[in-house]
């Protein structure tokens, strides 16, 4: 049987009922408009509990659950997890084509990790501000320590 086909046999929710299922006790995620009750999941996951239990509380986890870049076992997990799915879901990418100038990006295009610049150089100053200070507080220990006492 598909995935899908899995998913309709299953009970239908709106996303009202899924709200109230962000709980330590009691956590539901939602992802590509398919349920997951991922309590038992919650001290398992590689990530950390808090990362599901934010993704509850979001509501639709599906673009954080693209953004980290699962694994295919992972998403084969999933499926022991599912018990529903939302009723007229409309997925994330279809919300934002509809702003201003579209959305050319496909709803499948994973996001390559920004590379960060090369940190800044160190410069003289880094350098030099540090031993300034020693020699300063050198000096003071020196001027208390022998010629206050004169």
């Amino acid at each position: 049987m598909a995935e899908d086909e899995v998913a309709s046999s299953k009970k239908l929710f709106s996303a009202s009922d899924v709200v109230g299922h962000a709980s330590r006790k009691d956590c539901w995620v939602v992802i590509h408009g398919k349920v997951y009750d991922v309590t038992k999941f919650l001290e398992d996951h590689p990530g950390g509990e808090d990362v599901l239990l934010h993704a509850s509380a979001s509501g639709d986890a599906t673009e954080a659950f693209e953004d980290v870049g699962h694994s295919t076992s992972a998403i084969s997990m999933m499926n022991n997890y599912l018990i529903g799915s939302i009723k007229d879901y409309v997925p994330p990418s279809a919300s934002e084509a509809t702003t201003i100038g579209g959305n050319d990006v496909p709803p499948n295009f994973r996001r390559m990790p920004q590379k960060k610049g090369p940190p800044a150089p160190n410069t003289f100053l880094d350098f030099l501000l540090p031993l300034f200070v020693l020699g300063l507080a050198f000096a003071a220990w020196y001027y208390l320590t022998f010629i206050a006492k004169a």
